[in-house]
């Protein structure tokens, strides 16, 4: 891209967010005017679709731009801090490449925020003077945050090159930015823990304790949840681009570089995706603990087959990843020696996928229900929680054998004790598989509290212990090893490609869907408990017209990421005829 004065950045990037900003208050009258008088609840009426629809889209949308602009931040400074360490050129231009990314998204989010804005003040004014009465102080508090994460980011990325001989100084902003980005996360975050698990105010909603309103049941679970999400997220959308422009590519310089900025960022966002359903689990205990009502309407009422549509889209997504490893095992030397392996990885996968997407009962004729009962005598009992659990961590440990494979395929061990660390490696994944698949069949003979409180969280322990033992044995075994040939980069199927792009889709439309659950949760109210949504509007809709509203975000998001990959690509051409002319 054309060399931009870091002073011209930053006031362009001010600028721009001011004018956003400013033009959505100024169209507050015009956009007024245009909507039907209040009722007398003070409700006004979004044109055609409504306002509850008109919100729901726009606040997807502002939460999908901010997750980006949250996530691919963290993994970019933490490129750069790498490439720094090891004087690595590839890692700073992969960094410096997820940086003009985030940057120019920033314009994305703040214009979806800036609607956002404009459009609840109108569409729903005594629920925002009751939140800005409660919790006020946070929302300048935003305000500011965003205006200085603007200023940290423009100029973290106008001064990339001027800065290139002061890297630690450079690192340092972009922790910073990180750290603002947080703090906006944390914010917001306390936002919707007061709506869905209010505490610190009166049964009639007056303010108690600002702080308490803010430290809620769901504060810090959900802002943990939102912080690991967002990197996944980010990385994916990054994973992404680069197969993108790995399949648009005209040259194989190209191609090997987008190939391995493919990898990485999946890598990254796989990674992170792993310690997601405990964070998860952590966050539905949470919400148990605040009110057991809202946690059986969230997890076997209401939302019950949503948690099917769940298990379908994440088993996809893991799905999509082990497909992209086991191709990626053609362009490392020696990795055909593994392919033997794979069909046992995929049985197991679709075993898992099966038994996670199962639902505890279906609908039946009174003919069916009287021969079968209200559950089938055997698919009924992999419908429960007890299997699911079991389910996800054993293809979570797949996922995690499959990248182990991959990463060890061009390599030969050259430790004296490579054969006892092979024998060692099979027996800890045997016998973690099978303590797992043990307190999972043990769970169905236990109270719902032991399996909630005690059963599954030493599940996930387990896990997470298998994988860390693993990391460091193979680290271990490997370090100093026979490497049998560089990877071939670039020599990838575009299929492959396409894989990256789905696990971005489906974990894109997981989002809308699993935002449609926390928000249906708390039911007909603005505030659970506390502020009744008296609107036409506060009732649940149906799973099949939330559905059609999340595909409708997904294709938007789609169609505005395609504009911002586009809009990077031409400034590239232009900067490249620009220094041809030069």
């Amino acid at each position: 891209m054309a060399e931009v004065s870091v002073t011209k950045g930053l006031i362009k990037g001010v600028v721009k967010i001011t004018l956003l900003l400013t033009v959505g208050f100024l169209c507050i009258f015009l956009f007024g005017k245009m909507l039907s008088a209040p009722t007398e609840d003070g409700y006004r009426f979004f044109p055609l679709i409504g306002s509850r629809v008109w919100v729901w889209i726009i606040a997807q949308l502002h939460l999908n731009f901010a997750a980006f602009v949250l996530g691919v931040p963290i993994f970019a400074v933490s490129m750069e801090f790498l490439s720094w360490k090891r004087s690595d050129d590839r890692l700073d231009r992969i960094a410096y490449d997820f940086t003009k990314i985030f940057t120019l998204a920033y314009t994305l989010t703040a214009i979806a925020g800036t609607v956002l804005l404009v459009s609840l003040p109108l569409l729903y004014p005594k629920f925002i003077d009751h939140m800005l009465k409660i919790l006020g102080p946070t929302w300048w508090a935003y305000i500011l945050l965003m205006y200085g994460e603007v200023l940290v980011c423009y100029y973290y990325y106008y001064s990339w090159h001027q800065m290139k001989d002061k890297k630690g100084t450079h690192v340092a902003m972009g922790g910073l930015l990180n750290i603002m980005g947080a703090m906006m996360l944390l914010l917001t975050s306390s936002w919707v823990g007061y709506m869905t698990t209010p505490a610190g105010v009166s049964e009639t909603g007056e303010l108690v304790n600002r702080w308490a309103a803010i430290k809620t049941y769901m504060w810090i679970p959900l802002s943990l949840h939102r912080l690991v999400a967002n990197v996944v997220f980010g990385a994916g959308i990054a994973a992404a681009y680069a197969a993108y422009r790995f399949i648009t590519s005209e040259t194989d310089e190209d191609r090997a570089y987008y190939d391995w900025m493919g990898y990485t960022s999946a890598m990254i966002s796989i990674g992170a995706s792993i310690v997601l359903p405990g964070i998860g689990y952590l966050l539905g205990v949470e919400i148990y603990q605040f009110n057991e009502q809202m946690g059986i309407q969230l997890m076997g009422g209401f939302f019950a087959w949503m948690w099917v549509m769940q298990a379908i889209l994440i088993g996809a997504i893991l799905m999509f990843v082990n497909y992209y490893l086991w191709i990626s095992l053609n362009k490392m030397p020696g990795g055909e020696r593994y392919f033997k392996y794979v069909k046992y990885l995929f049985i197991v996968m679709l075993m898992g996928y099966a038994i996670w997407l199962t639902p505890h009962s279906v609908a039946l004729s009174l003919e069916e229900a009287r021969r079968i009962g209200a559950y089938h005598p055997i698919l009924g009992s992999l419908g429960v929680m007890a299997a699911k659990n079991t389910a996800v961590v054993i293809s979570y440990l797949a996922t995690f054998l499959s990248y182990a494979i991959f990463k060890m395929s061009n390599k030969e061990p050259v430790v004296p004790w490579a054969k006892a660390g092979n024998a060692a490696r099979i027996a800890i994944v045997f016998v973690s598989t099978v303590s797992m698949l043990g307190l999972g069949v043990y769970s169905y003979f236990v109270s719902s509290a032991i399996r909630v409180k005690v059963l599954s969280p030493i599940q996930f322990g387990i896990f997470f212990l298998t994988i860390i033992i693993l990391f460091i044995l193979d680290n271990m075994m490997y370090k100093n090893a026979r490497v049998i040939g560089e990877p071939r980069w670039g020599k990838m199927p575009e299929r492959s490609q396409y894989a990256l792009i789905g696990i971005t889709v489906t974990f894109t439309w997981l989002m809308a869907m699993m935002g449609y659950m926390r928000s249906g949760g708390r039911q007909f109210w603005h505030v659970y408990g506390v502020m009744k949504d008296t609107s036409p509007d506060a009732y649940l809709p149906t799973h099949g017209y939330a559905g059609v509203v999340c595909s409708v975000v997904t294709i938007i998001f789609f169609l505005l990421i395609g504009m911002l990959f586009a809009s990077i690509m031409k400034l590239e051409k232009m900067s490249a005829k620009k220094g041809a002319g030069a």
